[in-house]
């Protein structure tokens, strides 16, 4: 099995805000309060190396992601094969590893890893 270098974990999280007078409805995220998405990367030292916030309470990590620069750097900024790894909500690019879903069919491999 060959190695993976992960040089970062990235995930969002909600910060609660007053409903914005413009199109409050926006920022009602799924859990039914309003909020902005901060989404971070954090190294092996639990250090932040990116930070992205602004888009509201209702944008999905996944997009989240792909509006924030970390979406379109160059493959030359993810050296020597390294990937950030983040949860289900993303989705596996080049440079981002995510888990197996479990949609009932993994393999007892699957389910370990």
């Amino acid at each position: 099995m060959q190695k993976i270098s992960i040089i970062g974990a990235i995930d969002g999280s909600h910060i609660k805000i007053v409903a914005p007078k413009q199109y409050p409805n926006s920022y009602i995220n799924r859990k039914g309060y309003h909020s902005m998405v901060l989404q971070g990367i954090c190294d092996h030292r639990k250090l932040f190396t990116d930070v992205y916030v602004g888009e509201a309470g209702s944008v999905h990590d996944y997009t989240v992601f792909f509006k924030s620069d970390v979406s379109k750097r160059p493959l030359e900024d993810f050296p020597n094969d390294t990937h950030l790894i983040g949860d289900l909500a993303y989705r596996l690019t080049k440079t981002l590893l995510v888990g197996f879903k479990d949609d009932g069919y993994l393999t007892d491999r699957q389910k370990k890893l």
